[in-house]
């Protein structure tokens, strides 16, 4: 049953409203009957997000693959209430770590065509939600979507359940305002984004037939750079992550009985570890650190408060001190290497004498743009041979790469950033950053190099969601506005005399 009571609201009184005001339409504009039904149906938008938040669709937990094939399922339903025709594709079995075959989640497909003449947007989302439990943290349970003040929230909410039902409400709004949808859509929505995407290539290849018309690939995912100021992402650097081992004996043993009578693992793996970056955070390898030269007039075009984020997330220092252009430019550009943690020590709140036969150490290393994986993974290899010299331990050390995920660039003078651009402007009444991400996304690579087309990240999400491992949230005028802006971005896209005047000046990458 749902949580929100449904309030019916006079449509005068709404065009009064702040999100209806802050943009300014001519009198029988389709785009402002279009943003006054997101308006009006907000409460279902929200029940609807409620419902797809209960689902525990965490893609890395094999014991969840009932409640993925339930939101899966649910998700169809709601996509053929709009008129898509959509089915599941399996994928086959998975090998779990207990060697154990599981059937993978259902990559969906859904076709929306109203006209050959039209062009096709392809749009990608994605199920598939990272891990979330109450004792991390958590304010509220994360998998029952809960309205405090002005914000929802939720695992999934910002990213990515919210931003994929956003598509489905711009598409809801045309049918419902009676405008006609100005351009064919094809879904391609995936639920293991957070496990590399496996399986989403070979559908994209195997059903070809279905992409040949696309003109290009959208997907709103991600976040602002700025709490305030919408932001267009028209590229991420590329990741690899490792995991380094170090083992010194056949069994975990007891300090007691064998303290000081062999090299231990875990002082091995603290020493490569403290090797690879200096406390200033440059990365030591050899070879790889090297930048790629960023558009510094998109850099200081960016509305970024860099003190505000630092006292958000209360810091004590920051890097760069008060220097935001060269904050965001290692964000963007720069090599970066980050330690996520170590299997096998001792990690439990009680006291515990173990010395750890093997350690692994879980680091990764984002490149920038112009780096390639191999390269770099060639260099740390040489790197941390030559510290495993000089350190002379008898222990047995390995290096694994675990995955790679390449950098995307998008080509920002095309039709579809422009039509981003015009639509980011009339919904939030503000020209978008031109950002690149400090993180990494997997699928533009993978639709980047199976379908050759341009991708654009057109995000929804402000910066201030919380943060993604707890308290993930979103306003609700950031959601609603959401919607908004990827109707707008549709009907923009079908035009074929864009207005000019909303594009000029703007900060806009060279590609």
């Amino acid at each position: 049953m749902s949580k929100f009571n449904f309030t019916v609201v006079d449509a005068d009184e709404l065009a009064k409203t702040s999100v209806i005001r802050s943009t300014s339409f001519g009198p029988n504009s389709p785009l402002k009957r279009l943003f006054q039904m997101v308006v009006i149906k907000r409460e279902c938008y929200i029940n609807d997000l409620w419902e797809l938040v209960g689902h525990e669709t965490v893609s890395t937990r094999d014991e969840k693959r009932d409640d993925m094939r339930r939101a899966i399922d649910w998700l169809l339903k709601r996509l053929a209430a709009i008129d898509v025709v959509a089915f599941g594709e399996h994928l086959g079995m998975q090998m779990t770590d207990a060697y154990q075959p599981i059937p993978m989640p259902r990559v969906i497909i859904g076709v929306l065509v109203h006209s050959p003449s039209k062009p096709t947007i392809l749009v990608y989302g994605n199920l598939d939600v990272e891990e979330a439990v109450v004792r991390d943290g958590w304010g509220t349970d994360p998998f029952v979507m809960t309205e405090i003040g002005e914000y929802l929230y939720g695992r999934g909410v910002a990213m990515d359940k919210g931003p994929l039902l956003c598509w489905l409400n711009a598409i809801q709004a045309y049918m419902d305002a009676g405008v006609r949808l100005p351009v064919n859509i094809v879904f391609v929505i995936e639920s293991m984004a957070h496990c590399g995407s496996l399986g989403l290539e070979t559908v994209l290849k195997e059903r070809i037939s279905f992409f040949r018309n696309v003109s290009c690939v959208a997907m709103a995912t991600r976040r602002w750079q700025s709490s305030t100021t919408p932001g267009l992402i028209y590229g991420s650097r590329g990741l690899i992550y490792y995991h380094l081992e170090v083992q010194c004996c056949n069994r975990d043993l007891s300090s007691f009985e064998h303290g000081g009578t062999l090299f231990e693992a875990l002082p091995d793996l603290f020493y490569l570890l403290s090797c690879l970056t200096d406390p200033q955070l440059n990365v030591l390898i050899e070879g790889a650190a090297h930048a790629h030269p960023v558009d510094m007039n998109t850099v200081r075009c960016a509305d970024f408060n860099y003190e505000e984020f630092g006292d958000n997330l209360m810091v004590p220092r920051l890097p760069n001190r008060r220097h935001k252009h060269l904050a965001l430019a290692t964000n963007w550009a720069m090599p970066h290497l980050s330690i996520h943690g170590i299997e096998g020590a001792n990690s439990e709140a009680d006291v515990r004498f173990v010395i750890p036969h093997k350690v692994i150490g879980k680091f990764s290393i984002a490149l920038a743009p112009n780096q390639r994986p191999e390269d770099v993974t060639k260099a740390l290899q040489k790197h941390l041979g030559q510290v495993w010299l000089q350190r002379a331990s008898p222990n047995k050390m390995m290096l694994c790469e675990k995955f790679v995920i390449p950098s995307w660039t998008g080509r920002c003078n095309s039709p579809e950033y422009l039509a981003a651009t015009r639509a980011m402007s009339k919904t939030y009444n503000v020209r978008p950053n031109f950002i690149r991400d400090g993180g990494s996304l997997l699928a533009p690579s993978i639709f980047q190099r199976v379908l050759k087309k341009n991708v654009v990240v057109l995000p929804i999400a402000e910066n201030d969601i919380g943060g993604s491992p707890v308290n993930e949230r979103i306003s609700v005028d950031n959601y609603i506005k959401g919607s908004q802006m990827l109707a707008a971005f549709m009907w923009e896209y079908a035009q074929t005399n864009p207005e000019s005047d909303l594009v000029d000046g703007m900060c806009m990458p060279k590609d």
